[in-house]
């Protein structure tokens, strides 16, 4: 009955566990997984989220709050090139259902999975796939991905004098992203494998604050214009989407 239990209870987690070990390719806010709550699962490997975590304001250049409410992408043509000299061959036994290993002479072997999926980057969970992507064990350097249909879409909004305006961040469809690390990060049966997004830095360099204010950043009645900002923003729009682009990292974890 126990085992049961905990069989159900990583499932509705979104955990592996009972029978399956392969490590979890996460896609993900920096830090969303360390804002929540959590347990260790005894003889499971994993840690167990008891309270989800939350998204922190993210703030311009001149420190004006953004609350960040959500942010999801759609996830695409995933590659990851193996590091440690390894080849397909070192990894092939142990290639889950949906990846694949693409070896080309002697560079290293990348394994492939094709997608899409759909993930809310505030958890790491997919929308489509209970399970989400799953990937061997093994030493990994780079990876390289492509945004799907839904491209990348983080909703903020500023509040101000008790009005609240929504601005949201954007990548679309055929955005291509990649990180290689300075050093090979190993991957073990249980743990996982994360892309984090940096969004700490995604409006760091402008002074949103003041250019709403001063008339630089166009507004409606519920919405701000980051494409059509002037003077000091100039430019906000493309600033901001090369951001989310370049900032990102890829770590390795037990868990």
């Amino acid at each position: 009955m126990t085992s049961r239990w905990l069989c159900l209870s990583l499932m509705s987690l979104g955990l592996s566990g009972c029978g399956d070990s392969h490590p979890r390719l996460y896609f993900a806010l920096n830090h969303s997984f360390l804002q929540g709550s959590s347990l260790a699962v005894p003889a499971s490997g994993v840690r167990a989220m008891t309270d989800p975590p939350s998204l922190r304001d993210i703030k311009s250049g001149d420190g004006s709050a953004f609350q960040l409410e959500f942010a999801t992408a759609d996830i695409a043509d995933i590659r990851l090139e193996l590091g440690g000299g390894l080849r397909c061959e070192d990894v092939e036994d142990e290639l889950p259902e949906g990846t694949g290993c693409v070896q080309s002479g002697d560079a290293p072997g990348t394994v492939t999975l094709a997608g899409p999926f759909s993930i809310d980057l505030g958890t790491g969970e997919p929308w489509n796939d209970v399970k989400g992507p799953r990937v061997p064990p093994g030493i990994y350097r780079r990876v390289d991905f492509v945004l799907g249909k839904n491209g990348l879409n983080a909703h903020t909004r500023l509040t101000q004098d008790s009005r609240g305006w929504d601005m949201n961040l954007t990548l679309p469809e055929g955005t291509a992203l990649g990180f290689e690390t300075a050093y090979d990060l190993t991957l073990e049966e249980g743990g996982s494998l994360r892309v984090m997004f940096n969004q700490d830095v995604w409006l760091k360099e402008l002074p949103l604050g003041t250019c709403f204010l001063g008339g630089d950043l166009p507004r409606t009645d519920s919405e701000l214009r980051l494409d059509e900002a002037r003077g000091e923003c100039q430019g906000a729009g493309d600033r901001v989407r090369d951001t989310i682009r370049t900032r990102i990292s890829l770590q390795s974890r037990t868990f």
